[in-house]
């Protein structure tokens, strides 16, 4: 059986043979020398591990179960956050409708199909596209996105009609002179 005890010094936690109680033995950890007792403390009056924090202000240990501070009496726990629960996105996160990715693409494609060389294929996709994101708007409402869909059909409907007739009218002029 073993005798279990703490260094007076260095508090280091000790465990020696049961025939060294009441002799000195040196402690491995700090080198002094200590008293072996007659029986194990930890076995006889076992004391509660506690966990220990310090004061953010003056540096006292106190039990981690305080409020306050036993030396200076700051506060070390403050009092608990509510967690913070969003329901409504009513913030600009509500604008973009990033969960309708084809109707966010049939606006920006809308958009760019005003620049008048790549304006009917942008004006084509985004038609389609804002087509494609009407549907998913029906089918899933929390998505929305559907103005942004409506605006992609639009702008992209008239480009890429308009330029086809911007070409197309001076060659059928040029081929009836």
């Amino acid at each position: 059986m073993d005798i279990e005890f703490d260094c007076d010094h260095c508090s280091q936690h000790l465990s020696v043979d049961a025939s060294a109680a009441g002799q000195q033995a040196q402690c491995p950890s700090c080198g002094k020398s200590v008293m072996v007792p007659s029986a194990s403390p930890h076995r006889l009056h076992p004391k509660p591990r506690a966990d220990i924090i310090f004061c953010p202000k003056c540096g006292q240990q106190n039990l981690e179960n305080n409020f306050k501070c036993t030396r200076c009496g700051s506060v070390l726990h403050g009092p608990t956050q509510p967690p913070y629960v969003v329901s409504d996105d009513s913030t600009m996160g509500g604008l973009i409708p990033y969960k309708n990715a084809q109707a966010l693409w049939a606006y920006y494609l809308g958009i760019f199909s005003l620049i008048p060389c790549v304006g009917i294929p942008l004006g084509i996709a985004a038609l389609i596209l804002g087509i494609r994101g009407l549907k998913y708007g029906d089918l899933h409402p929390e998505a929305r996105g559907k103005g942004h869909a409506w605006t992609g059909i639009i702008l992209g409907g008239l480009c890429a009609v308009g330029y086809t007739l911007l070409i197309a009218i001076p060659m059928m002029m040029g081929a009836f002179n």
